[in-house]
């Protein structure tokens, strides 16, 4: 396996990341929990970004089927 590759096939990713970082300094690790932090928070924005443009989506599919349904009364 090459540096740098994951393997998939690992029963723990855990100890894959443990076994990663095991020789870095203190200063490293202290940065490297706050690139996690920001990781793990961009992906809540993320979620939640998402799910307001599916709900955006649905209220736009509510208010043109209704004004389809109303255009077609009028006919």
């Amino acid at each position: 396996m090459l540096k740098g590759d994951i393997k998939t096939s690992s029963p723990s990713y855990r100890e894959e990341l443990l076994n990663e970082i095991k020789d870095l300094p203190d200063d490293q690790i202290t940065s490297l929990v706050k690139i996690i932090r920001i990781f793990k928070e961009s992906i809540v924005r993320q979620r939640e970004s998402d799910f307001d443009l599916k709900r955006e989506f649905e209220e736009w599919d509510r208010l043109s089927d209704e004004a389809i349904l109303n255009f077609e009364s009028t006919l």
